[in-house]
């Protein structure tokens, strides 16, 4: 009767009890869509994140929880999707729930904006009794050995975006799912999803914007009815697109620690150490959590990237002293009236003297379109040109020098990049999309811009 008292005991524990159902990650701050859906895409590349953390180790069936997810942004600029699973088990349960998310971004100005995020999916969860130890298994007051229940669940959140700060509040858990378990004598207990209720904040402080290095203080605050207040503060130091480390206090039970790095822009891989405080450390064991990340498609592009041999960086080093050699040149030519006047802001084309000189641009919705013959063009291999628009963001004299920039663009997404050949003034001009339509084309050069991209033009071949 003693052992049948405390089974008792423990299941109407676990099951009626308002306490804080949802798994968190230590890598939060890495992949903040974990907690709110109005984050999906928050890198505006697509992203494919994995991580796995176990806690609490001196603790047998202590949890373990497996995340993996994918977020990016849609060909709408304003639309992000992702999708997100996660596993949990701990004791008797086992929990899953995969989410699909949808999140829409409002613009104030380009630094100023707000996100509205939704998901909605499934969870499946089991309870295995067979790992309870009982004398008497026939005890009618004995939950069935296995029992699975499925259903609906909805997240819900926002975020709101202004130069570098970021302020989001989510509700996961929308729906309040109640499922029921029944032992040998059809007697019912329940298991309520209790809405949670989270806030966060972070501001990236630069230290050094050129290298984007930023120092981000953050916090999480997470509540929920009848149980205690739980909040996360903490610190990380942050090169972009090369490493991170960090640390973070989390309410009365343990002191965190992160590292993580990143590989040629794309793989990110990171540690979460959490070190016990409180009434629990002297038995409570170690938490440790590992995580992995992929970026996939067009990257921003940096124009310090260090892509190059060294016998690349010669060129470009003569390709600047030709540059130089040459601006005296554009001065006179921009004085006699020989240059279109309000032209192109790319510099390494302005110094070369050749890009709008005798030739047809005007400016349209603040894109430069350059009309010239197609007959004046040949394609780097030699072919001739065809008609149409090709938007064009950057002219070279070298042409082993504009080879390795055409292959630099395609390694930062612009797989089309390609260049064609001026007859007249011998300069390579690098295109990364070409189409024949004219709007098509101007809506293309916002799209380029977006990935990075700061001087962009259109150059129109034509009869």
């Amino acid at each position: 009767m003693k052992i049948r008292y405390y089974i008792t005991l423990f299941v109407v524990i676990a099951f009626t009890c308002n306490a804080q159902q949802l798994p968190m990650l230590s890598n939060y701050f890495y992949k903040p869509f974990a907690y709110n859906p109005a984050l999906a895409g928050d890198k505006d590349v697509t992203e494919v994140f994995a991580s796995h953390r176990s806690m609490f180790s001196n603790f047998q069936g202590s949890p373990v929880l497996s995340v993996v997810s994918v977020d990016g942004k849609l060909k709408a600029k304003k639309a992000y999707a992702g999708l997100y699973v996660a596993n949990q088990s701990k004791g008797l349960f086992n929990n899953t729930n995969a989410f699909a998310s949808y999140a829409y971004r409002a613009n104030f100005t380009d630094d100023v904006y707000l996100k509205l995020g939704l998901s909605i999916g499934v969870f499946d969860q089991s309870v295995n009794y067979s790992k309870l130890a009982v004398q008497n298994y026939s005890d009618p007051n004995l939950f069935i050995s296995n029992q699975r229940r499925t259903g609906l669940d909805a997240n819900a959140g926002f975020s709101f975006h202004a130069y570098g700060l970021t302020a989001g509040f989510s509700v996961p858990q929308l729906l309040g799912t109640q499922m029921k378990y029944n032992d040998n004598l059809n007697t019912r207990s329940y298991y309520q999803q209790t809405q949670h209720f989270l806030g966060s904040l972070q501001y990236e402080i630069p230290g050094n914007k050129e290298k984007e290095i930023y120092v981000t203080p953050y916090g999480l605050l997470r509540f929920v009815a009848n149980a205690p207040l739980q909040y996360d503060v903490g610190i990380n130091f942050d090169w972009k697109d090369k490493f991170w480390i960090g640390a973070t206090y989390k309410s009365d039970y343990a002191v965190g620690i992160n590292a993580g790095f990143t590989l040629n822009r794309r793989l990110s891989l990171g540690y979460s150490y959490d070190y016990m405080i409180g009434n629990i450390a002297s038995y409570a064991g170690t938490s440790h959590e590992i995580m992995l990340a992929f970026k996939f498609g067009k990257l921003k592009f940096k124009a310090g990237d260090d892509t190059l041999t060294a016998q690349d960086k010669k060129l470009i080093q003569l390709q600047k002293e030709v540059e130089e050699l040459k601006k005296n040149g554009v001065k006179s030519s921009e004085n006699t009236g020989k240059t279109a006047t309000g032209t192109n802001t790319n510099k390494a084309a302005a110094a070369t003297n050749s890009k709008f000189q005798g030739k047809n641009a005007v400016k349209e919705n603040g894109v430069y379109i350059l009309t010239n013959k197609v007959s004046d063009f040949t394609h780097g291999n030699g072919n001739p040109m065809v008609k149409g628009y090709y938007i064009v963001v950057e002219s070279i004299f070298y042409k082993a020098y504009a080879e390795q920039e055409m292959k630099r663009y395609m390694s930062f997404g612009f797989p089309d990049a390609d260049y064609m050949i001026d007859k007249t003034t011998k300069f390579h001009y690098i295109y990364v999309f070409y189409t024949t339509d004219r709007l098509d084309a101007v809506s293309k050069v916002q799209d380029v811009k977006d990935a990075g991209v700061p001087d962009v033009w259109i150059e129109a071949l034509v009869d």
